[in-house]
């Protein structure tokens, strides 16, 4: 009896023992499946592309921030009067505004001979707002400061920008001595349909094709600045 309770507790002691060793053994991770792998790849590879397009992000705002500053420019400069080209000009793709081609001016023959000042605009200053399609005239008071009578053979010609709709050409209604100041106009001219400011620039022509404007170098031509809007 005695030897079959010691037996019971030798029998008891071993399987307490084999519990406390298996409680204090490592825990064995179970083998993920080829479905968990795949999520685990496609997880790893996703933040990776989010790392990267992170970076690349923040690279391309850098470099932006260290681009230099623009400041837009007016298009026409704040004087009323406008440096004019030549009467060489190019037709835009888009509406058919020309741009003035920048060249010298043609000299006339004689110092003093054929020059004018240009006195004011009488309609139409720059900054008028007018409406598409609105036919006007346009007119300007010069006065002859040469030594050399106009005749009716001289006319105003198209020097740069847009024609308006005209021949690019006016006439001088009269003859205009030396001293004397005269209204000219180029009449007839229509205002685009396409809405925008638009500018034209006119120069003085003699019967022998020389042609002139006014102020230094005699360099600046009678000029035109529309506002084309519908409000």
């Amino acid at each position: 009896m005695r030897k079959l309770n010691k037996m019971k507790w030798i029998i008891l002691g071993l399987l307490s023992l084999s519990l406390a060793l298996a409680a204090c053994a490592p825990s064995v991770p179970p083998t993920p499946s080829e479905a968990e792998i795949a999520q685990q790849v496609a997880a790893t590879q996703q933040a990776k592309a989010t790392q990267n397009s992170v970076e690349t992000l923040v690279a391309l705002v850098t470099q932006l921030s260290n681009q230099p500053t623009w400041t837009p420019q007016p298009p026409c400069p704040a004087c009323p009067t406008q440096v004019v080209p030549t009467a060489q000009t190019t037709a835009s793709p888009t509406d058919g505004v020309t741009e003035p081609t920048v060249a010298a001016p043609t000299e006339a023959p004689g110092a003093k001979c054929f020059q004018f000042d240009f006195l004011g605009d009488v309609n139409y200053p720059p900054g008028t707002v007018i409406k598409p399609g609105t036919v006007f005239d346009k007119t300007w008071t010069i006065k002859n400061t040469g030594t050399c009578k106009w005749t009716r053979d001289y006319d105003l010609v198209l020097a740069g920008g847009d024609a308006f709709g005209t021949n690019k050409r006016g006439d001088i209604p009269r003859e205009v001595l030396p001293g004397e100041t005269i209204d000219v106009t180029i009449y007839d001219m229509s205002a685009p349909m396409t809405e925008g400011t638009y500018y034209s620039y006119w120069m003085l022509a003699a019967p022998d094709g020389a042609r002139i404007g006014y102020g230094p170098n005699q360099q600046w031509g009678l000029g035109i600045q529309l506002i084309v809007s519908s409000q």
